[in-house]
This record gives C-alpha cells, structure tokens and sequence, in this order.
C-alpha cells in the first residue's frame, strides 16, 4: 500500500475514494502529498461535519444549518468530524425551506419532525462507503474485477430497526386479509421489509449501458423522473438531481442533491401511500403477510437498552407470498402451510433483485404498470368489461363506493392473474422506448403499452412513481391479463362455467403437476392466443350434467354404450372430477357408474379419457380469419376438423343433425378481444357417421360408386386383391418403398381391422378435413358410358390372361388390366378433396383444391372450385361443370367422421385419430382427364402410358 494512505490511516483517517478505489472501483493512481508540518492538501477538505458547518461556497451551494441539525441531534456529529468513509446527499436550507412548505408528512418547521422522521432524512440520504460520482454504477467482485455502468442502486445508511412502525388499528392494516386479524386490538410493530433499504440513482454510464434513453422528447429518462438530462446534469438520485458533486473530504464525500431526499420506501408502500392508487394496492396487499422477525427485535432491543428506551416483546416484517422474495420463494405461510396463490416478486422486498440478474443484485429495480383509482372505477363500474368480473363476484351494488370491498369478493387467484400481469421483473426492459417488448405474463403477447397510457401529473409530466426497489408507472386504463380478455374470460368469472374452464386448464402450468405429465397438450396456453380470433363455445356445467357420449364407446358389444358426466370436485387436483355410466341408447336408460380415480401416477383415471377431452376441446374451438365472426355462413369447421351448423341461436355438430341428439342452444355471448364466447346449454357432438356408412345408408343412390371403391365385380368370384395382383400390383411389403403396393389402390379399410373405426374408414385420410363428391348411380352411368372400366370389365381381362401361358398376349393383359385399374383408381381418387368444403353462403372465387389423384411422380391434382349464395360449382380438368346446391334434391352437406380407435370398436377406450369429411352428392362424374372420357385404355399404345405411369408413382410414393 502507498505510504502515503499509510499515514492517513495511522492519524485515523480513511480517505474515502482511495481505499475504495483499491478494492476495485477506480484505479489506485494519485499520490497526495502532506506538507512539512503534516496536513492534507488543500483541496481535500475537512471532514464531512465541518464541510457543511462552513461551506465552501465554489464547491458547494447554500447553508445547511437544518442538514446538521440532523447530524447533531441523531449523535451523528463525532461519525461525521473525525472518522469513518461516507456518503452524505445533503439539501440547502433553501431546499428545507421548500421541503416544510409541502411534504406528505406535514410538517412545517424542523421543530416538527419526530426522530423517525429525522433518521430517514439523514440515514436515508448516506451510503455506508465513499462513492464518487463516476463510481456510482460500479460493481465489484470484491477482488479485482469491475463492472461498470451497472449498478442503479446501493444500501442506504437507513437501518432496518429505523423503520419499526407500529399500528394501533385494524384499519391500518391490509384488508381483507385474514393474516391480520390477531393484531387487530393490540396493534402490531412492523417493518415493511427486514433487508436494508435501498437508494436508487441514475448516472450517464449507466443508462447508456442499459439503452435508457436520455435525448429527445419523452426520452426514457424524462418520463421517468421528470427532468432533463443533460451532460452537465447527469447524476440523480431518484429524480433529484445532484447539483455539487464529489466533494472531497477526509472521511467520505458529499454529493450535494438540489431538492430534500425523503426515501421512498418500497414500491408496495409507494402504490400504498400516494393516494392514488389505492384500489390497485388493496388488491396487492392481499398476499401480504406479517412474519416475526427475531433478528430485527433482538437489534432493536440491543439498542433500546442501550439508550434507555422501552423494549419491544416482537417486531414483524410484511413479506408478499411470490415467486421471489428475499432470495427465494415465499409459499408458505407463518404456521408452515402451504399457499396456492403469488405473486411474481415480493414488491415489499427493499434488496429486490430481478431473478436473471442475480450475479449483479444492485443493477436493475422491478416496474409496476398499475392503474390509478379513476381507471379502476372507469374499468370495473363505468364502461369497462370489468363490471362482468363485479356483477359475478361482488356482494354489493357495484358503484363507486362500494368498488373496494366489491374487489375484495373477488377470488385471489383470479386476482393473483390481474396483479401478476402487471407485475414486470425489469425496470430496465420496461422503461417507455422498450414498451413495445412488454408483454402479458400469461401468453407472452405484446401488452401494447403507449406513453399516451400513463397518467400525467398536473403539471404535464408522467406520473411515474419511484421506489427504492422499483418504479410504477400510474395507468390510466386498466391493461388486464390475456386470461381475463380473452374468450376463456367469461369462463373464469362465472359460477357455471367452470367444468369447460378446468378442461382447458389440463396440461397447462396452471394445472397439477400430475396432469401436465398426463395430458400432452396445452390448450390454456393455444386460447390465450391474442392475435387469433376464435370462436369458443362453452358448455355451462349445466350442460356436462347431461353427460357426454363416449364415441369410442358406438361399437361395444351388446351396444353397451358409455356416458361421461364432468362435474366440479374442488377437493380433485383438476378441480373436478369424471365418472362414465353404461348408456342404453334404446331405452335412454343410464347404469353403472364408475367414478373415475383423480390419481393420474399411473395413468389412470381422468388420463384414461384424455383423447376424449381433447376431442371435447377441439370441437368446441372455431378460428376464424381476422375480423370474422360467426353468422356469416351457415357451417364451420373446428379445430378438431369437424363441421358445425351455426344458425344464430344454435350449435349442432353431425350426430345432432343425422343421430338425433340433443341440440346446443346458445344462453349466453361474450365478446372478447381474441374472439367470441358462445356459452350453450349441451355439448357439441359431431358427425360419427362415416363416409362409408353414408354411402351406404344412400345405397339407393350411391351403391355403385361404393361398389367401385371395394372392387366389387358382379359377374366373377375374382376379387379385387386378385385382380391387382394379375396386373403386377404386389399385396406384400416392395423392400424398396417398405410399402404395400396394392394399399394405393384402397379406397376403404378392410372390416374388423385391429384398429379399425366403427366400421370402414376411408384408407388414405389422414387426420385431417376433407370433401367427398360422391358420384350417384346416374353419374357412374354416365362415367361408364365414357370408357370407365368396371371389375367386372377388369375380371374380364384377367379371366382371358389366366387361360393363357405367359407371353406377349398374356404380358399385354397385364399391362391392358393395370391401366384399367388406374383409371378405376384415379377416378375415384378425383372424386376425394382436401379440405371441407359446404355448400354455403360466403363466397370462394377459383380456389384450387387438391384432391386425392395423384400424377406419376406422386404430386396431387387439383380441382377447380367456386361458391355463392349456398351453391358450390365445379370444374374439373375436361373444363366441365355442375353445381351443387344446399336446397337442391341432391344431397348435399352431409357430415361424416371416420375414427381410428386404439383397439376393435367392440373395446375401444381411445381416439387414436379421426378424419372429418362433408360428402356431397353429384349427378355428374368429374372428370380428370382433358378429353372428358375414361377409355384412353381401350389403346394399347395410351394403356403402356397409363401402365408405366402406374409403376412410376408406386416407386414415388409409400401407402
């Protein structure tokens, strides 16, 4: 160490900024000489004490007879004249002169602060360590590596104990908040936060270090404080600006600030105390809690005895059940149980720190975005939708005087999401210029926060409020969490929605930790989506209690159908429960009830119907193109793929049109910010007809067509695998392709398959929403008097082949019956679209959909489509068209559904997967060919085409 700091510190002197500098904040460069006699330079000044007795009028401005008085009656005198390393942030007289003429404490003379008030204007304007200016925003590892333009606050010299404030009444302390009640006769001794308080301040380094903009108009730094930045002017504490800085003394130095500095206290206590914003903070302080603080009593009482004062029996600290506080999470409460609700951070926390930023705890505060009294009454009495949330919840008339106890009847995790969305974790990424990334706790969208959302002060400034562990900016609108906007809000506050609620809550983080394993979807999370516009519609419970029909359980044997009824259990860990009864779908009857277990460890229970909650949500669930709405049209198609009818007052899905069930009114509609919420007294059961026993309930129409697609030939006992196989088509495994080449001639799935749906379930759909233009016995009249093949012309050809040896005659039946074949396959494949399309009223101009023929290398072909006023047209690749109209004689806009079950239908439990189709019927043939015919086969030269063709897309393609 330099002899020269030697013989400072022999004389008992610590030069401040020195010695700190040497542990790490500034480099250890300057050698100050003492003359002859053995006195400091001239410059360094007296010690602090003496500094302000006789102020140097070129190094510091005005008198600070008031500042001393502190000093001296605080027996901080000796501290101050002769040792220690030191801070001071002192105000002129002229400033105490401003600060008795308005303050919130109201005092009007020095005479008249108590010795509270005292300590934290003199403790509250110190640092325990010698800081220059330009050291402000240093951090050091407490070796030697530094940090700079980071830190934005440092421990005060306020002292915990110095904050003890005692309570006499219950009024005093939070309402509605049953943790308070035992202190409501003898009062309680509280501190808002056993951790040191904190003093925040601004330098240039550091707001330029964390992209805090200080030029320009409405600059970060303007609407934070209020002030004006300027190189000059650039160091502030809160938003009072230092007017002298670093002044050198013996033992610290003073950073003389233009205005009285009163701290702030936390946040919490801010939003409590500054009279506007009482009805956000009554909400906020519902998660506080008093914790017995046995190291602050046992300081206090140290000191009290010390100095002949009364002791304390226990002093509490007010602590906030959240995510984070004090280091760690605070979820349980002071007998040791377990709370279910908190918030994000304890905004009471003085030492907060932003969780991400722990390595460097002094370099961020949290933000608050917190509305004003006037934007609460505007939210949840005046024109807001938040009068829904007080019309469910309040006990009173929901008025202006009655909103604060209306708001306490509000249930805390429904709370818990209002305050939590305003709550943001940084200062620094939420200061105005970086608004535009500030967004919902929920779902992660934009909030969409302006300047022109802040409250401004009647002088035109922001009303930005600063604490020492935070900043709020006063709203004055109200921005409310996605879950309370969006369509699952009229859900959260009801008393008869909430079944459907809890549906949506599985999987989510919202949920038991059991049911998010179980449940591998997030359907939560997909609703809160702002920037979709959904549709939701939401049975009531009402609606559950009339039970919901299994479809895994249409085929079980001896028609023992299943029926779920979802009722509320809050004792469940989904919050309700599920039990199944035996359904006797001829007689209506229900039997057997099996409650299911809440228990998900191993997969059973409620994890036994997930594909049927999926199902649920899915078909309940409608997105819509901006600015869509329900009523334009009259079908739509959900989420899970299936169509619903919509005619303005009720739902139906395909088992209420074809299977007579239950309707589903609409009794309730809500508009939210992402969509729609239709509230219906049952569910929504869609089509579980599939398109094969749609055909085949129409076989007076369609039995030909449906004939067809299985290869039936009436005129010999071939069959259709036999027929493939003469023509070179294998029904085994190609160990090319790891393909069966005959499955690319399927049109339906095999009977009683291990996995089959409910009876045959069209082959190549694929969980997906299709269109089936079903051609009627006129049009396969038509289409065979234009050279399509039948079975019977293809079991024809390989009658003749059979009788043959193998050689050119027989090679040519070969390659004769595989075109025939593709022309039966690509023909009937035509006749299958992507995509549901209704005969509807909104309009489709030249869309091109593709259906399910494909060219030789695999790539599907499209049809053309166009649609108006409830009739579709269509125009196949021949340049023919038909129509097809909703109130024609043909049928048209039949809803149909092919399942796949984990298991035969006689036993299934599960929906493996499903395809939705609308089949339509037409009295004409599409054609796909240009030619507007099917016998190019009848050449021998087009059937090697039509053959080579065949064999190339089977090395393209896997079925």
């Amino acid at each position: 160490m330099n002899d020269r700091i030697s013989k400072l510190l022999s004389r008992g002197i610590l030069l401040a900024g020195l010695t700190v500098a040497c542990g790490g904040f500034t480099a250890c460069s300057d050698d100050y000489d003492l003359d002859d006699k053995g006195n400091f330079p001239s410059w360094l000044g007296e010690s602090i004490y003496e500094e302000l007795k006789n102020p140097n009028q070129e190094k510091l401005t005005g008198t600070f007879t008031n500042y001393l008085r502190l000093i001296d009656d605080l027996g901080y005198t000796e501290i101050l004249s002769k040792t220690g390393s030191k801070t001071v942030f002192p105000a002129n007289d002229e400033a105490f002169s401003r600060f008795f003429a308005n303050n919130e404490w109201g005092v009007t003379k020095y005479e008249d602060l108590s010795n509270a008030q005292k300590k934290m204007l003199l403790y509250g304007s110190m640092l325990d360590n010698a800081l220059l200016v330009e050291m402000f925003s240093n951090v050091s590892d407490g070796e030697t590596a530094v940090t700079s333009g980071t830190a934005m606050k440092h421990t005060s010299g306020l002292n915990v104990i110095d904050t003890i404030t005692h309570f006499y009444n219950r009024g005093e302390m939070p309402q509605n908040n049953t943790y308070w009640d035992r202190f409501a006769q003898k009062g309680i001794d509280l501190v808002m936060d056993a951790t040191r308080p904190m003093l925040v301040h601004f330098t240039g380094e550091q707001l330029i270090q964390n992209n805090i903009t200080t030029t320009g108009t409405n600059s970060d730094f303007e609407v934070v404080t209020g002030k004006t930045y300027s190189d000059e002017n650039n160091a502030f504490v809160y938003r009072d600006p230092i007017i002298k800085k670093d002044v050198t003394c013996q033992n610290g130095y003073i950073q003389q600030v233009q205005d009285v500095l009163v701290p702030p206290g936390t946040i919490a206590e801010v939003l409590r105390n500054n009279g506007e914003s009482n009805l956000f903070s009554r909400m906020l302080e519902r998660f506080s809690v008093p914790f017995y603080t046995s190291s602050t009593t046992v300081s206090y009482n140290d000191y009290a005895q010390a100095n002949n004062l009364p002791l304390i029996d226990s002093v509490y600290q007010k602590r906030f059940f959240s995510d984070r506080s004090q280091g760690e999470a605070l979820k349980t409460d002071p007998n040791g149980n377990q709370v279910s609700y908190s918030l994000a951070f304890d905004p009471g926390w003085n030492a907060y720190t932003n969780g991400y930023n722990n390595a460097n705890p002094l370099s961020d505060v949290c933000a608050i975005f917190a509305p004003t009294d006037k934007a609460m009454i505007d939210y949840f009495v005046n024109s807001g939708t938040g009068r829904s949330i007080i019309t469910r919840y309040g006990k009173l008339p929901n008025t202006e005087a009655n909103l604060a106890q209306n708001l306490d009847s509000i249930p805390i995790n429904i709370v818990q999401t209002f305050v939590r969305d305003l709550m943001k974790p940084s200062f620094i990424d939420a200061v105005p210029s970086k608004f535009e990334n500030v967004v919902h706790d929920g779902s992660g969208d934009m909030m969409g926060i302006t300047l022109d959302d802040i409250n401004k002060n009647s002088d035109g400034s922001y009303d930005v409020k600063i604490g020492d562990n935070g900043v709020a900016y006063m709203m004055n609108r109200v921005f409310v969490p996605d879950e309370w906007a969006s369509v699952l809000g009229p859900l959260l506050h009801s008393s008869d929605k909430l079944v459907f609620y809890y549906l949506t809550q599985l999987g989510s983080t919202n949920a038991a930790s059991n049911a998010q394993s179980v449940v591998n979807i997030n359907f939560y999370a997909y609703l809160l989506s702002m920037k979709s516009n959904f549709a939701l519609i939401a049975p009531n419970d009402k609606a559950f209690d009339k039970y919901y029909l299994d479809p895994t359980s249409l085929g079980h044997s001896n028609n023992q159908q299943r029926m779920i009824h979802f009722y509320l259990n809050k004792k469940s860990p989904y919050n309700f429960s599920a039990s199944t009864w035996t359904y006797n779908p001829e007689t209506g009857e229900l039997s057997d009830s099996t409650k299911l277990s809440d228990n998900d460890a191993s997969y059973q229970g409620i994890g036994s119907i997930i594909s049927q909650i999926k199902d649920i949500l899915n078909t309940h669930t409608i997105v819509l193109s901006e600015g869509e709405t329900l009523g334009t049209d009259k079908y739509y198609i959900s989420r899970s793929g299936a169509g619903i009818e919509y005619d303005g007052k009720t739902f139906r899905g395909g088992a209420q049109i074809d299977n007579g069930r239950p309707e589903s009114n609409v009794v309730e509609k809500s508009t939210q910010t992402n969509g729609t919420t239709y509230v219906t007294d049952h569910i929504v059961e869609p089509a579980t007809n599939s398109v094969w026993k749609v055909l085949n309930d129409n076989a007076d129409r369609f039995q030909k067509f449906t004939d067809l697609c299985t290869g039936k030939a009436y005129n010999s006992e071939l069959t259709k695998n036999e027929m493939l196989v003469f023509a070179g088509i294998s029904t085994t495994k190609d160990p090319e392709t790891q393909s069966v080449p005959a499955n690319a001639y399927r049109i339906f799935t095999d009977e009683n398959t291990a996995n089959s749906g409910l009876d045959r379930s069209v082959y190549f759909f694929n969980s997906f929403n299709y269109t089936v233009y079903a051609p009627d016995d006129a049009a396969m009249d038509s289409a065979y008097s234009k050279g399509l093949p039948s079975w019977d012309d293809v079991a024809e050809v390989v009658a003749q082949g059979d009788q043959l040896d193998d050689g050119e005659e027989k090679s040519a039946l070969k390659t004769k019956a595989l075109a025939m074949i593709e022309e039966i396959n690509d023909f009937i494949r035509y006749h299958f679209q992507d995509n549901s399309v209704f005969a509807d009223k909104s309009s489709i101009r030249n869309a091109h959909y593709q259906t399910a023929y494909t060219n030789e290398v695999g790539v599907p072909v499209s049809i053309v489509l166009n649609r108006a006023n409830n009739v579709i047209t269509l125009t196949d690749a021949s340049g023919a068209t038909q129509t097809i109209s909703a109130s024609g004689n043909l049928l048209s806009n039949k809803m149909t559904r092919d399942f796949i079950f984990d298991s035969p239908a006689r036993s299934a439990s599960t929906i493996s997967t499903s395809s939705f189709a609308v089949v339509h019927e037409i009295n004409k043939p599409l054609c796909f060919n240009t030619s507007g015919t099917f016998d190019a086969w009848k050449n021998s030269a087009h059937a090697k085409v039509m053959a080579a063709k065949a064999l190339k897309r089977l090395k393209h393609v896997r079925y």
